[in-house]
């Protein structure tokens, strides 16, 4: 699974990736290629339950972030505003700036207005050109997809009333729109960059619920060692990095758990969407599994914590 980073110019957003892959700031400013970091999903229960089995090997869930290349636009297409990398992927991360920097006060909650307007605009610009396609379709004659017709139609009020195509989950995850790369129908994890000095959240309007990260300080902590990282954290009254927790709602927002596989090998989480059954979580871990499925032996977590080993649940 994969998430963008997006949002306006000046958020933040290169700093931000560079804390969450660990890197060393640099000064270039001529980047044509999109960053690439895989991150494993902070999860206490991995930790314990390696603790508990004292595996070979411990693997966490892992999640995918992409910071995409500055977009080509062209000016006879609104639609190449925005890195095209956004549509490929899986949810995106809007980076709001809160912090001057010399870049003037701080305007969260107009940038955020404006962004979100912005990708409806990009959203009913391509629903609009797919329904004309299918008019000139069906004036050659040509056999049009009802169904897919419908469900364009659909999405083309809801963006025309000024809402996000994720207020309609089931259009939203429709398999004969997901093509499309419709950017409103994509989770959305709302990123707040303050200014090293302010840990609050600034008001973006009632159904906005952020993340509050530091990108300055984080990608300061992403450069030390262990030890220093720990001091540092100290120092500031932080208990757990800002990324962990935008780690977790990212893998949230995306609709995904994990369960977990255990024994004296390898104490591994393994992803899954949420609400699968137990056949499809079977070929998570290898498709001979689902394909020859008959049942599963499953154990809660917090029962196997709470009686302390696997025969004591049993």
């Amino acid at each position: 699974m994969k998430l963008a980073l997006c949002g306006p110019a000046g958020a933040g957003k290169t700093t931000l990736f560079a804390a969450l892959a660990g890197r060393k700031l640099t000064a270039d400013k001529g980047r044509d290629q999109a960053g690439t970091v895989i991150l494993p999903v902070p999860d206490q229960r991995v930790d314990k339950l390696s603790a508990m089995f004292h595996p070979k090997k411990t693997t966490h869930a892992q999640i995918t972030y992409l910071d995409p290349a500055p977009a080509q636009a062209k000016p006879e297409d609104p639609t190449t505003k925005l890195p095209a990398e956004l549509r490929q992927c899986d949810g995106l991360i809007e980076v709001v700036r809160n912090f001057d920097a010399g870049l003037g006060a701080p305007r969260a909650a107009a940038d955020h207005q404006a962004f979100s307007e912005e990708l409806l605009l990009n959203d009913l610009i391509t629903v609009e050109r797919r329904l004309e396609r299918m008019v000139q379709e069906r004036q050659r004659g040509r056999k049009v997809d009802a169904e897919e017709q419908a469900l364009v139609e659909r999405a083309k009020v809801i963006l025309e009333e000024n809402r996000p195509l994720r207020v309609d989950p089931e259009l939203a995850g429709h398999p004969k729109l997901r093509g499309f790369g419709l950017l409103t129908a994509k989770p959305l994890i709302l990123v707040v960059n303050n200014a090293e000095d302010d840990p609050d959240a600034p008001d973006l309007g009632p159904e906005a619920s952020p993340v509050v990260v530091r990108a300055a300080i984080e990608a300061e902590l992403a450069e030390l060692g262990d030890e220093e990282r720990a001091e540092f954290m100290a120092d500031l009254g932080l208990t757990e990095s800002a990324l962990d927790r935008l780690i977790r709602a990212s893998y949230a927002a995306l609709g995904l758990l994990s369960f977990f596989t255990v024994g004296e090998d390898e104490v591994r989480a393994w992803t899954v969407r949420r609400g699968a059954p137990a056949d499809e979580a079977a070929g998570v871990i290898h498709s001979d599994l689902q394909r020859g499925f008959i049942r599963a032996e499953v154990m809660r977590y917090d029962d196997l914590i709470a009686q302390g080993s696997e025969a004591a649940v049993k």
